[in-house]
């Protein structure tokens, strides 16, 4: 059917593309969201164009009619041959494989993948033109050598590559070429971590993470062989990911260009620049930092996932499983891991590749980074019902312009589940926190108030900020109070507000006010994410899970969530409005297999999540001596271990309907810095277990053959029973 609403101007142009990317950008609306994704990847022909500094690609179809929307085009998307003639005014017609290849990295970003097209571009810009005015060029794969532990220390640590190369200190051709190749860098870029001959990791070009008001020109220092700055911050107007942090002086390795994160690090590493020198495009080999092919850039990389995926096999299979199935739990006897595993399996879940996994304090200071952020955490206990978990009532004081007590009042709070899925929609890439102080701006003064929905939407409430204050004033539109119009009942705190927005905490009095606030925010600035959340929940059994996740049980499996096939939203009880658990939301629970203080999971529960058992293992008792170089206390460990395994499954002692990989002490009782450690371990916390066992009936052993085995164990020695001995016990 013909269309005769057509585009008047480039600008009518460029406003489509802008609608049409909003559309990607709001995976909250997943039907509209699947529509925008498949106009994108299925035109013929596309326009190309440069909106602040970024090269977009919208099908000529859809830019063609002037205002268009998603309502519009699905009602009649009209004849492209119609639009061709329109755009021609304006566009020239092209066909490239450098823009080919900028489209399918523009595709990348929402996991889509086309052909070879056709395009228009503007007819006062060549390809070249184009491509160099965007910063969504192809990538390019770069080496970056670090050449001392000091500085490979710095480079860890801050996520950068660092170099210190200057002219009047190294030879001005080796300083020429180093900038040479860095002036090429650009945004998006990779670059790989080499040390020597090997290569440790990869990480993607960000731009300067630091503002500085000394700016000066990489071509003009190349050219004049001279620098304009020997301290503080320096940033370089033609490059904006290279930079100097000279705060420490010149002598100190301050050239540097920052990387999101060192992907697929790992201490030690088998991946070699072996065969670079013929893949070089920029550079000589000798260089610190050399430009490499696309073809040798994505072999390292394949090789760098493999080797990363292969040491740490079980925490990567499981973090797949995770991903895949949305709920595990994992199961085993006390000290088999589980608590390290958990903390691994989550980083590896959320994408975070720049820890060695098998580095227990590095996982766990980065786990500890992310906790209220991307990682929740809590503990299951008996008295735990709906309320806490989910969402309830809770009493809050009501106080006066003077902060004297008026009345308490009842309002709902999310509990920590719920917190967990509002993370989930928290956009880091707009930064909720520079939209909230954008927001302050437009509600500045009471004559620029606004009136915003409640979290029910039952209600309204009027909101304004007064400058210099750090509350935002807030006060129901159903308000009775005799007072001014400007008094506020209940004031917000502005930085409360903004982490409870971060989903690091719910602080304020008026916690569903300040998420109103929070959702009003988002509204304006069509916040939207697709940011991976994982929620770890200890001691899973130990509470009643009907009661506790109430009517959303079902709401757990991964084709009734948000983006699954089958959503479904139910309505929560206190807030009154829609609820859905997102697909981004991962939960991790734990479960001690020897605790017999509680009954079973719920058979609802157990068919929403998959089960892995961590069982005890002697082989990471002997890695653990071995990577402390005391292979003698190893021995004694591995000893020990191999004969309380052998006490624990003899037929004899063994009954009851539990496995050996239930009952056994787990690995980690038996590792210790020193033979006094290991014995306290022993004395203190492996035969009380045992004796737990034997008392509660788990295992059946006589009281001499007990008492022996502990005496031996707390010599940290071995069972010595004779054969006489043995035969004694049994005419007993």
């Amino acid at each position: 059917m013909d269309r005769y609403d057509f585009i008047t101007s480039k600008e009518d142009v460029v406003k489509n593309i802008k609608t049409l990317y909003s559309y990607l950008g709001n995976t909250a609306d997943a039907e509209t969201y699947k529509w925008a994704t498949g106009i994108l990847k299925n035109g013929r022909i596309y326009v190309a164009e440069i909106i602040d500094s970024k090269l977009y690609f919208a099908p000529s179809r859809f830019v063609g009619y002037k205002d268009n929307t998603a309502e519009k085009h699905q009602d009649n998307h009209g004849d492209g041959n119609q639009t061709n003639d329109k755009l021609v005014e304006y566009y020239q017609k092209v066909q490239d494989e450098r823009l080919d290849a900028a489209f399918q990295y523009v595709l990348k970003q929402y996991d889509l993948s086309s052909g070879d097209k056709k395009y228009w571009i503007p007819k006062d810009m060549t390809i070249e033109q184009i491509l160099s005015a965007s910063s969504a060029q192809p990538k390019q794969y770069w080496v970056g050598r670090v050449t001392s532990d000091e500085y490979w220390e710095v480079a860890l640590s801050k996520n950068v590559w660092v170099t210190q190369q200057r002219y009047g200190r190294q030879k001005p051709t080796a300083v020429s070429g180093l900038l040479g190749c860095v002036k090429n860098v650009k945004a998006g870029d990779i670059i790989f971590l080499t040390y020597g001959s090997g290569i440790y990791a990869y990480g993607n070009v960000i731009e300067c993470p630091i503002a500085s008001d000394q700016i000066s020109n990489l071509e003009r220092v190349i050219q004049r062989n001279k620098h304009d700055y020997h301290s503080g911050i320096v940033r370089f107007d033609d490059n904006n990911v290279f930079y100097e942090d000279l705060t420490e002086g010149c002598d100190n390795w301050g050239q540097r260009i920052t990387v999101d994160q060192w992907h697929y690090y790992s201490d030690s590493t088998n991946v070699t620049t072996g065969g670079m020198r013929d893949e070089i495009t920029m550079g000589v080999t000798m260089m610190s930092f050399i430009g490499i092919t696309e073809k040798y850039g994505k072999k390292k990389i394949k090789e760098l996932k493999e080797q990363y995926e292969n040491k740490h096999m079980f925490i990567s299979k499981t973090a797949k499983l995770l991903q895949s199935k949305h709920n595990i739990i994992l199961q085993g006897a006390p000290g088999t891991g589980k608590t390290y595993n958990t903390a691994a399996i989550a980083l590896a879940a959320l994408d975070v590749t720049d820890v060695d996994l098998n580095d227990h304090k590095a996982v766990m200071k980065r786990y500890d980074s992310l906790l209220g952020d991307q990682i929740f955490f809590t503990t299951f206990h008996q008295s735990l019902d709906y309320e806490d978990f989910v969402e309830g009532l809770k009493p809050h004081v009501q106080t006066d312009a003077d902060g004297n007590s008026i009345g308490v009042t009842y309002e709902p709070e999310d509990g920590i589940f719920k917190r967990a899925c509002n993370a989930v929609q928290t956009d880091q890439s707009k930064d909720i926190v520079e939209c909230i102080d954008d927001y302050l701006q437009k509600i500045k003064g009471y004559q620029n108030k606004r009136e915003i929905p409640t979290v029910t939407g039952r209600s309204s409430l009027y909101v304004w900020w007064k400058e210099g204050n750090s509350t935002v004033s807030s006060r129901s539109t159903n308000s009775t109070s005799s007072r001014g119009e400007e008094y506020t009942p209940s004031p917000l705190n502005i930085e409360k507000i903004k982490l409870q927005a971060l989903g690091k905490g719910c602080e304020n009095n008026w916690q569903s006010y300040a998420q109103a606030f929070i959702e009003a925010v988002k509204k304006e600035y069509h916040a939207t994410t697709n940011k991976p959340v994982v929620l770890i929940i200890d001691e899973i059994n130990r509470g009643n899970v009907s009661k506790i996740f109430g009517e959303l049980i079902t709401l757990l499996e991964s084709d009734k969530r948000s983006n699954g096939n089958h959503p479904i939203k139910v309505m929560l009880p206190y807030t009154k409005g829609e609820f859905g658990v997102p697909s981004n939301l991962y939960i991790i629970g734990t479960m001690n297999t020897t605790d017999r203080s509680t009954g079973t999971l719920d058979y609802a529960l157990r068919r929403r999540f998959a089960f892995v058992t961590l069982k005890s293992q002697d082989s990471v008792i002997k890695k653990y001596y071995s990577d402390a170089e005391n292979e003698y206390l190893g021995s004694i460990a591995v000893a020990l271990f191999a004969d309380i395994k052998k006490f624990i499954e003899n037929p004899k002692h063994f009954c009851g309907d539990m496995s050996i990989d239930d009952l056994m002490v787990g690995h980690s009782y038996f590792m210790a810095e020193s033979e006094d450690e290991l014995q306290d371990k022993v004395e203190f916390e492996i035969i009380p277990l045992i004796n737990e066992y034997i008392n509660d009936g788990i295992l059946n052993v006589k009281n001499v053959e007990k008492n022996a085995a502990f005496d031996a164990w707390r010599s940290l020695n071995t069972i010595q029973l004779s054969e006489d001995d043995e035969q004694e016990d049994d005419e007993e």
